[in-house]
């Protein structure tokens, strides 16, 4: 998309210097072409701005636009950002949500029945393509071009990449993550491994910060109180802080000598299966693990019978204040985060870019340029600000050059008002919108301090860039993946309880993945990372 535009703007630059090239003969030459060029100037300018007086779309009345968009338990219509989206822009617009349950079915039900939305608002990599793949969606390039200059300034050429069909067609819209970066790393670590802040300080430790540390802490602490010091649940087989002692980590795809690879085929999966496996029969890991839920766990440790529980985020604080209270008041969480392998390794974090939504505009939109005139909108640096993060002084403060939250005043006006805003908001450079995220991070002291306390070592890690989330969105590999994740960690967790051979268990895992559509996945993810290696060094 920024190609397109800037290989329009590079011809418009020869044909200038063209021009200016002809008026050298003489003095009286040269100003009646300097006259020339003025007026040629001046007549392109008016006519361009003639032409945006003339378009209906930009100057024309605006009509209510229908907006769907993602379940959410509360109501779109209720929110701040609801109003102040139209005082911005001037549009009405009328908020459906799809259901909490069978969201899918709904929308192709919907879309392929003609309901008229005029634009589909974060649906999912899955549901974009999805709708892509019936041919459901619109090319949205030429509206671009002339509506949505904010919205194409704000993602990455491998964003635009990712929702360009295989004709061309650029047919979505993508919300790139909010995300710190290689340069800009402070800020990425937001979770772990939670861990007692009493129950460490009687074992007189300090955070592990490799496997080896992490294992002699889980020994000590068993050793100390006589049960499982590590919970988890059953949908935690791949514990990100673990997987990053084995040369893993969040990201499910690998270069491995140039071939990517997908985390079930990589060199150290056998070892980590074993590591699981270790703490498991060791009793280092809650023999309740496999039928753990979240909840489940959270309540061990709040309770004191955990030492540690994985994952927890900082965001899970809040709820996690009073429940530590009556075990004991003065009890804060620390984090693990990601570990190195041993003491002479470096350890490593992954930030994964992607998209995890994408807005588009179906065949029946009876106003597509409508709903790109007002995404655009919305899409302004500025504006942007304010829906998402409201006003400097009245719900945010920036002190060291940190977005900080205002909770004093009016509830109404307040940060405590734009909690939902991020749904109702436009586009935004991840970077930039990242920075104001943080003002999240710090909605709560208890929040404030455990992630400034894990990001006080960032400068310890090597970041690296995962690049695999706007692979995913190929109807390619959404035809299959689903599906092969699911069979892949069912069957690792399976392993960890029964304690089969490493080797004989990832092998037959292996064979599974191949024979249901892994092969396929393998060779459309090799050929996106192929074409767009370069974005993940």
């Amino acid at each position: 998309m920024k190609k397109v535009l800037s290989a329009l703007l590079a011809a418009a630059m020869i044909l200038s210097l063209a021009a200016c090239s002809g008026g050298t003969t003489t003095s009286s030459s040269s100003s009646s072409t300097a006259s020339s060029d003025s007026s040629t100037e001046s007549s392109t300018v008016s006519s361009e701005s003639e032409a945006t007086e003339d378009d209906p779309i930009l100057t024309g009345e605006k009509p209510e636009l229908k907006i769907l968009s993602m379940y959410q338990a509360y109501n779109y219509e209720e929110q701040l950002t609801w109003k102040i989206d139209e005082e911005l822009t001037g549009y009405k617009t009328k908020w459906y949500a799809l259901p909490a349950d069978n969201a899918d079915q709904k929308l192709l039900l919907e879309i392929s029945s003609g309901a008229d939305y005029d634009i589909l608002l974060r649906v999912s990599p899955s549901q974009y393509a999805q709708l892509s793949k019936q041919n459901a969606l619109i090319d949205l390039s030429g509206m671009l071009d002339k509506y949505g200059s904010n919205i194409t300034n704000a993602i990455s050429e491998l964003a635009w990449q990712s929702v360009t069909n295989d004709q061309g067609v650029v047919n979505g819209i993508p919300h790139e993550n909010m995300l710190a970066s290689k340069e800009e790393p402070y800020g990425m670590l937001t979770g772990g491994i939670g861990v007692r802040s009493d129950m460490l300080e009687e074992l007189g430790m300090e955070l592990p910060t490799n496997i080896d540390d992490f294992t002699a802490f889980l020994e000590a602490a068993k050793e100390k109180y006589g049960f499982a010091p590590l919970t988890s649940n059953k949908s935690s087989t791949f514990i990100q802080v673990l997987l990053s002692g084995f040369g893993m980590g969040e990201a499910e795809w690998y270069d491995i000598d140039g071939t990517y690879t997908h985390r079930i085929k990589h060199p150290q999966i056998t070892a980590y299966l074993e590591y699981m496996q270790k703490l498991y029969k060791e009793g280092l890991m809650d023999n309740d693990m496999p039928i753990n839920t979240a909840d489940n766990a959270k309540e061990k440790f709040a309770s004191a019978n955990a030492v540690a529980c994985a994952p927890l985020m900082f965001w899970d604080i809040p709820a996690m204040v009073n429940a530590l209270a009556t075990n004991n008041p003065d009890c804060k969480i620390e984090f693990v985060t990601d570990l190195a392998a041993d003491a002479n390794s470096k350890p490593t974090h992954y930030i994964m870019k992607g998209a995890n939504f994408v807005s588009c505009i179906s065949q029946s939109s009876k106003n597509p340029e409508h709903a790109i005139n007002w995404l655009n909108i919305l899409s302004e640096p500025d504006n942007y600000r304010r829906t998402y993060i409201g006003e400097e002084g009245v719900s945010y403060e920036v002190i060291d050059g940190n977005y900080t939250p205002i909770f004093t005043g009016d509830d109404a006006t307040n940060f405590n008002a734009y909690t939902n805003s991020d749904k109702l908001s436009g586009i935004n450079n991840p970077t930039v919108s990242f920075k104001m995220w943080q003002a999240r991070a710090r909605k709560t002291p208890e929040m404030a301090e455990a992630y400034e306390a894990m990001n006080a070592r960032v400068d310890e890690y090597e970041p690296l860039i995962s690049i695999e989330l706007y692979g995913k969105t190929s109807p390619k590999v959404q035809e299959y993946v689903t599906a092969l994740n699911q069979a892949f960690g069912d069957s690792f967790l399976k392993a960890i309880v029964e304690g089969t051979d490493p080797d004989t268990a990832i092998a037959a895992m292996q064979a599974d993945w191949d024979a249901n559509g892994g092969l396929e996945v393998e060779a459309a993810m090799q050929e996106f990372y192929d074409a767009n290696k370069s974005y993940s060094e």
